[in-house]
């Protein structure tokens, strides 16, 4: 299916189903806001990296306008809704001050494995642990998805565009695996290294190890 919407490119990711606050300061986005709640329409995230334009984005929709300050700008809070393609593009549509243009709305894949689930947050544990740092996990539900916790995966911007691409839920998750695999030994080495150079000039208790010659 393909619909028209207007755009709001940023330098982020949004994510099917997250909650995300923004902060309206632009006098084209502030139009943007008001045409969408006077008008009942959703919005599509781009996601900007190094001053490119992904080909993927999240459709939104505004659910709350937390407060307006009086010169106009707002704090509000939308929920992502879908995935889109990218078909058209256009700086300014019709007469208005902000981008839109047509995109592809595309369906997702709910094939979602509960043992992979279980190898997920199993990792995501023991990374958070090697931090140490809290991290509250689901448990392992068939209505889970990745997007669910992907901020907190250390993917970095290209790989959560990535991760926005994959249609098939085994198949994020698997992309996810692959990467905790790879990122969980650098983390470890670097967070003893971190804790050596901590320990650095302090006294410290140590026992001569046993040989013999």
């Amino acid at each position: 299916m393909t619909k028209k919407i207007p755009f709001f490119p940023l330098g982020l990711v949004a994510f099917p189903g997250e909650i995300l606050n923004l902060h309206i300061f632009e006098t084209r986005y502030k139009q943007l806001v008001k045409d969408c709640l006077d008008n009942n329409l959703s919005f599509g995230i781009i996601p900007v990296n190094e001053k490119r334009l992904a080909v993927i984005g999240t459709e939104m929709q505004i659910t709350e306008v937390v407060h307006v300050y009086p010169d106009g700008k707002m704090d509000i809070r939308c929920k992502g809704l879908n995935t889109f393609r990218l078909i058209a593009f256009q700086e300014k549509i019709e007469d208005k001050l902000y981008p839109g243009g047509e995109v592809e709305v595309l369906e997702e894949e709910k094939d979602t494995q509960l043992k992979l689930q279980v190898e997920l947050f199993k990792l995501v544990s023991t990374l958070y642990t090697s931090m140490n740092m809290p991290i509250d996990m689901p448990t392992p539900h068939d209505d889970f998805l990745i997007y669910d916790i992907a901020h907190k995966l250390g993917l970095n911007t290209d790989q959560e565009i990535e991760l926005l691409q994959i249609r098939s839920e085994k198949a994020r998750l698997t992309y996810v695996l692959d990467h905790l695999h790879k990122l969980i030994p650098v983390v470890t080495q670097m967070e003893e290294l971190r804790h050596k150079v901590q320990m650095n000039g302090h006294f410290k208790d140590v026992l001569p190890p046993d040989f013999e010659i």
